[in-house]
């Protein structure tokens, strides 16, 4: 059980495995956020490639396996969902090299190395911080579509509403669970009641943060690997040229023949300097969910 949850797996080389996570994901983010999203396939593959070679080096019985695993299981995940249109291309490799890299959680950086428990794969920690700061990072982008949203009458539509009612109540009963709970602190709660808020922001303005993230253009302006919106076009369009969100060559060929404008996500925020900040702060902090909530054990429990 131990193994399951990362706990107790020796990484040799552990301060060689956290340089490479490091500045991988730390270039990757420069490319992210300075090259238009653009992250060189070359580099990509470098970065695996990398971590592979890091982590036989650093060979360890349970760590090499469980890490290589996990990094495959992560790939081939995040590729369905990429080719299905809703993930960048460059998030599965860069999370994979991290999973291969650093299988459970590293010790050598932690403020507090009682904090070393319910590790999981070390990626969880990575893509729970990450994820959080994304919403974050995109609530404060489109708080002014929010508002505007607010004054159109009819713009947040019945289902969103109980999509939102739904969380609240589960928020309130979560709540009351944990505040009968003498392991978990008040800090809990609230980091809880910002995620409920959070999530309850995302539900009932889904369309209209949607909305501002996208931009029409003309086909021919349209690139290999954009991410467009078909259920913004005209239906009879989508089917008779077959139109799917990803846009691959053969996609973009057939875009040429549509009428009109496609609308295209291309303002989407960054993600990787958001897997990069969820790396640094799990480097230093742990399982955050559990540093949150002041619970602790000592390594080795």
């Amino acid at each position: 059980m131990d193994i399951l949850l990362g706990t107790n797996v020796v990484m040799p080389l552990e301060a060689l495995r956290i340089a490479v996570a490091l500045l991988g994901v730390g270039i990757a983010a420069y490319f992210d956020i300075f090259n238009n999203k653009n992250i060189p396939e070359r580099f990509l593959q470098g970065f695996i490639i990398a971590a592979v070679l890091v982590s036989l080096i650093a060979y360890d019985p349970v760590a090499t396996p469980y890490g290589l695993v996990a990094g495959a299981i992560l790939y081939a995940a995040n590729w369905l969902v990429y080719k299905a249109g809703y993930v960048g291309g460059a998030d599965g490799p860069i999370l994979a090299a991290i999973a291969i890299l650093l299988p459970a959680q590293p010790v050598l950086l932690l403020l507090d190395p009682s904090a070393n428990i319910l590790t999981f794969p070390f990626i969880v920690h990575v893509l729970t911080v990450a994820f959080f700061t994304f919403m974050l990072h995109m609530l404060l982008r489109t708080v002014p579509s929010a508002f505007k949203a607010l004054r159109t009458k009819g713009s947040i539509q019945a289902m969103q509403w109980a999509g939102a009612f739904l969380i609240l109540i589960a928020y309130a009963a979560l709540s009351f669970i944990i505040s009968s709970s003498p392991l978990l602190s008040a800090s809990y709660v609230i980091f809880l009641a910002a995620l409920a808020a959070v999530s309850v922001y995302f539900v009932l303005f889904r369309t209209a943060i949607n909305d501002s993230m996208l931009e029409w253009m003309a086909p021919k302006d349209v690139q290999v690997e954009d991410i467009i919106a078909p259920e913004k076009m005209d239906a009879a369009e989508v089917k008779k040229h077959n139109i799917g969100r990803l846009v691959d060559e053969a996609e973009w060929k057939r875009l040429q023949h549509v009428k009109g404008k496609v609308p295209v996500y291309s303002h989407l925020l960054p993600f990787v300097p958001h897997i990069l900040i969820g790396l640094v702060v799990s480097l230093l902090f742990g399982n955050i969910l559990m540093a949150v909530s002041g619970f602790s054990m000592p390594i080795g429990y």
